[in-house]
């Protein structure tokens, strides 16, 4: 059953809940929307966690909880909508499977915990934000975690961990492990901690991957007790060292290595070395540590080293082996480091007008190396100074992503000069003097063109000729510059139309609009009268062009003008007596007063006994067998078919008109 319960919590600790039953499902949603009552409201809500089935939901949408230190051995979906913060507090008589320190206290039964949206913070001199203790396959996402004195997210005797999408900072260690397995710790952001992870006694398959590891003051992975099959790709690893003396490492290895594999990632400007292996790695050869397309530079002592006792007991560096790296145009090694393959970046390739790119490819093969990625180069269009690393005012710039060992830029829809435009990149540096960087000068004539966005429509889509209909055509420039000598083609067919249009810009004439200049980020509507002057199905796609776009084209419009066809017939006779043996004329006029020629008309004239047939008019239409003539009205035109008879007897004689299959009767009496 589906049960909604708001939980209110009162001042005087009565706890009321209130239950909508709304459809059949397996779990209940509790949610906590109640003030903060410090000690009360944890008891409550511990209380709602004891109470709550495996599966349930607990929803937290209130803003803040002081003196919580929550206790979870089943597994339920933990989540705030609220971002709510979350503050523990030294507890006495703290709940089973909690320290009474600790916000989250996950253990045994937890396992399937999902915990997602909270703002976690420990002020204690103890405890956790989140203490992972015995269980398995928990989720934390979405969560600010920040531990002072301790460790944000502590993970002990637990498999299948996943720490995805959080912020955790200002902690002794963001995030610890100790006696785990498989742990998925990714797209987090680990910064102003002493460590970022730190990596303890017997941990087994840790993936760190696509983090920002960050401004943390002693190392930013840590790898203490154990390096059991870690792998480390994709991370921005930066700036992590002490402010204050400037020690610090990226990733440091002090223990033996069984399976290690950093690859692909951005070690930058980390105190005393980007990676440092340890007195503690006693079993390095060649093959056990995988150091490869990995972005490492401005490291005081060394990019990546390792360090030995010799023989007198002295620290002295030993062989490191190192695959293809890129070091920034500093590359800081030890003699002793074996480096493979070294990659630098390539000059600056124009893809297509406005797209330009650098590759980072191995300095003797020229070859791109495609697992290089995780940081980022800057280019500029026509940058100041290309001499110094600062901005000038004015300055246009893009940071793009490496991805595959390339950066690749979109300066499509920029303002450039009319000459003499340049491209400048440059990669990750430690001095503007070291850097990889190049120039680039645009040609002319690939400076590049934009894009507008037009769309034109109309008020009906069938007519009949020499009826009036209705288009609109706009024309839209969304970009940031303008756009000049705009000229709109083929906004309506003058074979099939007469038009007339009065244009708030430019001016109009037989379906063409000069326009001329549509300003940054304005749009502009023509409306154009147009009177049908030939049936058909006509099609009209608006053809934008200008001096600094690509052509372009509006959706296309299509109008069945229908023919106009007005036929009108009259029957007479010259008299309605008539002597015998006289001639008498008969005669049917037929008129067209549409706009259109007519399908094929027939006019037929009967006549009765004692009637003598003497001729018939426009033989050419005629048909003796069928008596009957046959012919096309074109518009605006009359015709006349006229018959002669002679009356041969007295008396009534009736006179059949037919046109296109109307009858008419006149009599005519003979005497």
């Amino acid at each position: 059953m589906n049960k909604s319960i708001s939980l209110l919590l009162i001042v005087i600790s009565i706890v009321t809940i209130n239950v909508a039953f709304v459809g059949q499902a397996s779990a209940t949603v509790w949610t906590i929307n109640g003030i903060d009552h410090d000690m009360q409201t944890d008891t409550d809500i511990q209380n709602i966690i004891n109470n709550a089935q495996a599966g349930d939901t607990i929803l937290f949408t209130g803003l803040q909880y002081s003196m919580i230190t929550l206790s979870i051995d089943k597994p339920l979906n933990i989540i705030s909508t609220s971002g709510t913060e979350l503050y523990a507090c030294d507890m006495d008589g703290a709940q089973e499977g909690s320290d009474g320190v600790t916000v989250f206290a996950l253990y045994n039964g937890a396992s399937g915990t999902n915990i997602t949206g909270f703002n976690i913070n420990n002020n204690n001199y103890e405890g956790y934000g989140v203490d992972i203790n015995n269980t398995t396959n928990i989720n934390l996402s979405n969560n600010n975690i920040t531990c002072i004195n301790e460790i944000g997210v502590n993970i002990a005797d637990s498999d299948n961990i996943t720490i995805n999408n959080n912020k955790l900072y200002s902690s002794n260690s963001g995030i610890a492990l100790t006696n785990s397995n498989y742990t998925n710790i990714s797209n987090n952001l680990l910064t102003n901690n002493n460590n970022g992870i730190l990596i303890g006694n017997n941990v087994f398959n840790t993936l760190i991957s696509y983090n920002n590891i960050s401004s943390n003051i002693n190392k930013g992975i840590n790898i203490l007790n154990s390096c059991n099959n870690v792998t480390i790709t994709g991370n921005s690893i930066t700036e992590n060292y002490d402010p204050n003396t400037g020690d610090g490492c990226g990733v440091y290895i002090n223990n033996t290595i069984n399976g290690l594999d950093i690859t692909n990632n951005f070690i930058y400007e980390n105190g005393n070395n980007g990676i440092c292996n340890d007195l503690g790695v006693t079993n390095l050869t060649e093959g056990m540590e995988n150091i490869n397309d990995d972005y490492i530079t401005g490291d005081v002592n060394g990019d990546v080293v390792r360090n030995v006792y010799d023989e007198n007991g002295d620290i002295v560096d030993a062989p490191v082996w190192i695959g293809e790296t890129c070091f920034g145009g500093a590359k800081n090694l030890d003699p002793t480091a074996v480096l493979s393959g070294e990659t630098i970046m390539s000059k600056i390739q124009q893809i297509s007008s406005g797209i330009y790119s650098v590759s980072f490819v191995d300095n003797t093969t020229g070859l791109i190396s495609p697992g290089f990625g995780s940081f980022y180069v800057t280019f500029f269009l026509n940058k100041n100074n290309t001499n110094v690393s600062s901005l000038d005012a004015g300055d246009i710039y893009q940071n793009v992503l490496v991805e595959n060992g390339t950066a690749t830029v979109n300066f499509s829809n920029y303002t450039y000069k009319p000459t003499n435009n340049s491209i400048f990149a440059i990669a990750p540096y430690t001095t503007f003097n070291s850097a990889m960087k190049d120039i680039y000068a645009v040609n002319d004539s690939d400076i590049p063109k934009f894009n507008l966005v037009t769309y034109l429509s109309e008020s009906v889509s069938t007519i009949m000729n020499g009826e009036s209909v209705i288009y609109k055509l706009t024309v839209v420039n969304n970009n940031n510059k303008d756009a000049v000598g705009i000229k709109a083609n083929n906004i309506l067919s003058s074979e099939y139309y007469t038009s007339t249009a009065t244009p708030t810009q430019g001016s109009y004439s037989n379906g063409v609009w000069d326009i001329g200049t549509i300003k940054s980020g304005k749009s502009i509507t023509l409306t154009v009268t147009a009177v049908a002057k030939k049936s058909g199905l006509t099609s009209s796609k608006a053809q934008i062009t200008g001096s600094n776009i690509n052509t372009i084209y509006s959706n296309t419009v299509q109008t069945n003008v229908n023919k106009y066809i007005k036929l009108s017939t009259s029957n007479t006779v010259t008299s309605s007596h008539v002597k015998v043996g006289k001639l008498v004329n008969l005669e049917t006029k037929v008129i067209n007063s549409g706009k259109d020629i007519s399908n094929s008309v027939t006019v037929k004239m009967t006549l009765s006994k004692g009637m003598k047939l003497i001729n018939k008019n426009n033989p050419q239409n005629y048909n003796k067998s069928t008596n009957t003539w046959t012919f096309k009205m074109a518009a605006g035109k009359s015709y006349n078919f006229v018959t002669t008879a002679k009356i041969t007897t007295k008396g009534n004689h009736d006179v059949k008109f037919t046109s296109n299959g109307k009858t008419q009767v006149t009599n005519i009496i003979g005497y």
